[in-house]
């Protein structure tokens, strides 16, 4: 327990170092720094030194500049990194050391109603922003190299209680929009033999399958599936215009699930002219004991209050019901 006490004071004394070792700037500070014409070249040689991964000459040059410019160029330098074509085992040594420094340059600003203090150049969190992309642009490959060899278990490469899982599932997303037809077509064979699939997480990686693939197929799972924001704008994309014969079929498939029927609906009662294909269904819609009514006002609030009005005429039953009451609705 002493130990624990010492090790969490000298933990704070750390933290309070830190804190006090900073320097506050006003954005007035910054900027005159930037705006120094002697800095350009500096800039530049750091910058070509980088490039060139002479890293080592690179540390003692910026060893010898003030420690704002160091970290100014540090940001840029980090920022550079994400061209990935030219990452090296050295560069990457580089990025991990500087993104576990602190910076030692704050500025403080005046937001609305509140001081907001943040590093004046954030090279630390720059270089652990392309440290966890160039992981991901690692792990792109892998998954490319193992689904060209017919060996990528999907479930088994998210892994979904890993913590790894955000970075193999962003491996997949990142690798979906560049993919060959071909190998979209494997993808998503492996997605729906894979059953350990029906545990994912969420819907991301099919809603970005069904962007590049249109599958009817995984359409119908997704619409099956717990809905959550990758559905939701799946669906919304149906209604992008111009809407196609086999968007509608989505739309009007997607209201079989409970989550999404209020919506799939509205977009097709937005749908001008109503192909006689919707109007048959939303006469089906119309209806529901449960939705009818909903979904005559949202037809009626969509400019269809006179087909309305002469479906009234020639149905009976539930159907008249709700189109009287949606349309009675609208004049209240």
């Amino acid at each position: 327990m002493k130990r624990f006490l010492v090790t969490l004071m000298l933990v704070g004394v750390g933290i309070v170092s830190a804190t006090a070792n900073a320097i506050t700037l006003t954005p007035n500070d910054v900027a005159a720094h930037m705006a120094e014409p002697g800095h350009v070249s500096i800039v530049l040689h750091a910058r070509q030194l980088f490039d060139d991964n002479k890293l080592a000459p690179l540390k003692a040059y910026l060893s010898s500049q003030p420690e704002l410019l160091q970290e100014e160029i540090l940001t840029i330098l980090s920022r550079r990194a994400f061209d990935f074509s030219r990452m090296t085992s050295e560069r990457e040594a580089f990025l991990t050391t500087i993104s576990q420094q602190q910076p030692k340059y704050m500025v403080r600003s005046q937001g609305d109603g509140f001081w907001a203090t943040m590093p004046a150049f954030n090279y630390a969190g720059e270089a652990k922003w392309v440290l966890n992309h160039w992981q991901i642009h690692q792990l792109q490959a892998q998954a490319l190299q193992l689904l060209a060899a017919d060996q990528l278990s999907l479930a088994s490469w998210l892994a979904f209680s890993s913590p790894d899982y955000p970075l193999h599932r962003q491996a997949v997303l990142d690798a979906i929009p560049s993919m060959e037809p071909a190998a979209l077509t494997k993808l998503e064979t492996v997605y729906l033999n894979d059953k350990n699939m029906v545990w994912v997480p969420d819907n991301a990686i099919l809603a970005a399958l069904i962007e590049h693939t249109q599958s009817e197929v995984l359409y119908q799972l997704l619409w099956l599936r717990r809905t959550d924001s990758y559905s939701l704008n799946a669906l919304l994309k149906l209604s992008s215009p111009p809407v196609t014969p086999a968007a509608i079929t989505q739309m009007m498939a997607a209201t079989s699930n409970p989550v999404l029927t209020n919506s799939a609906n509205r977009q097709l009662a937005q749908l001008h002219p109503m192909p006689e294909t919707v109007k048959a269904f939303m006469l089906k819609q119309l209806g529901n004991r449960s939705i009818g009514n909903d979904v005559a006002v949202m037809l009626a609030q969509h400019g269809h209050k006179v087909w309305l009005t002469e479906l009234a005429k020639t149905t009976s039953g539930v159907t008249r019901r709700n189109i009287e009451k949606g349309l009675k609705t609208l004049t209240q």
